[in-house]
């Protein structure tokens, strides 16, 4: 049987500025059952565009504990989501192979001519979003097959996103949104706090304070994935040095972003297969436990370079803070 993927893929330095990261899922030939056909992520800033290549996917509109889920219609093939405050699942009733990639929402902003705030918590077919030339790209990487979608993705992209290249580092989002910050307040445009306020949830649809909560969890997410032994982590100290005012801040931060508690999300994150999501983001974010699951959790490796550039920096920049 043939061992399905998923895949970690860092943009070039061309597109450093404007994209994140692509993760691609493919779980063709993989023997799956039902409850590890769905796919949980968390609550992003990011704007993210799918393309689903082979394969359904539906939106999980409700599932409380214990009973089926529920689901919603089939998504379009090209899927804008934008910046979501709540974490989502999807489900596939078979096999299926699908690129999805985090954009900055600014620079997406930028590129479709639009603001952020009004696409929160949707899930939207592009086209209703984008415009010709923008959709015309996308199109044009979901006709042109599934190998290697990133590498195309790149050179459809290139020519739309004109500003100085920059290499991406590892996907930090703190790094990010410290980064969004600084570039407001040295905007032109006025340098009141009232106006670094506004120009922050233009470009993001967000408040810079609605953001510090990703800042703080992923901060938590590291700490607790690197927790190496069987102890339970010392989640009081996790919480102090995520920046949280007490544990029961971050419990409950947590579970706005990922849905569930600490120990609950450690407990998915190492035995949920359903969970691989997350198990990517650890391994991209250097963390050493990563869990064995059915599928093989990888780095693309056209950019393992570029990563290994960006993670050395962040790395050492990381281990100043703690």
């Amino acid at each position: 049987m043939t061992r399905a993927a998923a895949f970690m893929h860092v943009p070039s330095p061309a597109l450093g500025a404007c994209v994140l990261a692509g993760v691609e899922r493919d779980t063709r030939g993989c023997t799956l059952d039902d409850a590890e056909r769905f796919n949980y992520y968390p609550a992003t800033p990011m704007v993210v565009i799918s393309w689903i290549f082979e394969g359904t996917l539906h939106l999980v509109e409700e599932r409380a504990s214990g009973t089926r889920a529920t689901l919603g219609p089939a998504l379009p093939r090209l899927l804008f989501s934008g910046p979501q405050r709540r974490p989502s699942a999807s489900w596939s009733p078979g096999a299926v192979h699908a690129l999805s990639v985090g954009f900055y929402p600014e620079a997406l902003c930028r590129l479709i001519c639009q603001p952020m705030e009004a696409y929160l918590d949707q899930h939207l077919p592009l086209e209703m979003v984008a415009p010709p030339l923008f959709l015309h790209a996308c199109q044009a990487i979901l006709d042109a097959s599934d190998d290697g979608p990133f590498a195309k993705l790149e050179a459809h992209f290139q020519p739309l996103w004109r500003e100085p290249g920059r290499v991406s580092p590892a996907p930090y989002i703190g790094d990010w949104v410290r980064s969004l910050f600084t570039r407001a307040a040295h905007s032109a445009a006025g340098r009141s706090l009232r106006q670094l306020q506004r120009r922050v949830r233009a470009w993001t649809g967000q408040s810079y304070r609605d953001l510090q909560l990703f800042i703080r969890v992923e901060e938590a997410f590291i700490h607790l994935s690197e927790v190496h032994d069987s102890r339970a982590p010392d989640l009081a100290a996790i919480a102090a040095n995520a920046g949280f005012a007490d544990q029961s801040h971050m419990g409950r931060e947590i579970r706005r972003v990922t849905g569930m508690s600490p120990s609950r999300f450690g407990e998915c994150l190492e035995n949920d297969e359903a969970f691989w999501y997350y198990r990517l983001i650890a391994g991209e974010l250097g963390c050493q436990r990563i869990f064995p699951t059915k599928l093989m959790h990888q780095v693309s490796p056209s950019t393992v370079t570029l990563r290994d550039k960006a993670t050395q920096v962040s790395s050492s920049r990381f281990h100043r803070r703690l």
